[in-house]
């Protein structure tokens, strides 16, 4: 959930895993670009029996969509998602790893929930908040944070660049990166788009704060260049 990264994020992991032997479903409780998962198998599900039947064939790995909405323009197409209901009521074989992107952030790279988001299935077992570097040090505003004004009301300010201990705040807030994840769920944060130098230091101590001050562990990565650079405890 979150922003900077999710759908790269979830490709990349799909590939590790399955390399190592998995058979790994992508889904989504809310909605895709059609564009982002092209060259990747799809197949469209509409109840609880053919989302099971999906889960369990043979297949490496698919993402599964309840249906397409159409854009203005392709590249503007997106897969509807599955009803979060219907991912808690499927079972999973000790191969399988279903992968959920939880809500979207319309590409920017840092977003604070809007108040039905995010949609995140009461089963999980993991919760990955994602942000992007490239906002560090810029102001917190429409061009950089998705839903900034919420964002900056649970800072309490009016107006602020993204720093740090911003970053710290916003991952922590019950009301925004932990909102919705659930006693039991492992919540981790994960900094994206580690390439870009001049914010890797901000970056760094943003994962140390998260973890000295909240017990929040995390890494500062990059999806696009498959590169790790740091993490929580370094």
């Amino acid at each position: 959930m979150g922003a900077g990264g999710k759908s790269t994020a979830m490709r990349a992991a799909a590939a590790v895993l399955t390399r190592r032997g998995m058979r790994v479903r992508m889904t989504t409780t809310t909605r895709v670009g059609v564009g982002e998962f092209r060259g990747w198998p799809v197949q469209l599900v509409s109840g609880l029996e053919e989302a099971q039947q999906a889960l369990d064939d043979a297949a490496a790995v698919k993402l599964l969509a309840s249906g397409i909405f159409p854009g203005a323009a392709a590249e503007q197409e997106k897969y509807a998602g599955l009803d979060p209901a219907l991912v808690d009521g499927l079972r999973l074989a000790p191969d399988v790893v279903l992968l959920v992107e939880g809500d979207g952030s319309r590409r920017l790279p840092i977003k604070a929930p809007r108040e039905h988001e995010p949609v995140i299935p009461s089963r999980s077992c993991s919760v990955l908040l994602f942000m992007g570097a490239s906002a560090l040090g810029l102001p917190l505003d429409g061009r950089n944070c998705f839903n900034h004004e919420r964002a900056l009301a649970l800072l309490g300010r009016a107006e602020t660049c993204l720093g740090p201990e911003e970053i710290l705040t916003l991952a922590a807030h019950p009301d925004c990166g932990r909102k919705g994840v659930m006693p039991g769920m492992a919540f981790r944060l994960v900094i994206n788009q580690g390439d870009l130098e001049n914010a890797r230091p901000a970056a760094e101590r943003a994962l140390r704060l998260a973890w000295e001050r909240a017990g929040i562990e995390g890494a500062l990565a990059s999806f696009q260049e498959g590169e790790l650079y740091a993490t929580s405890r370094d």
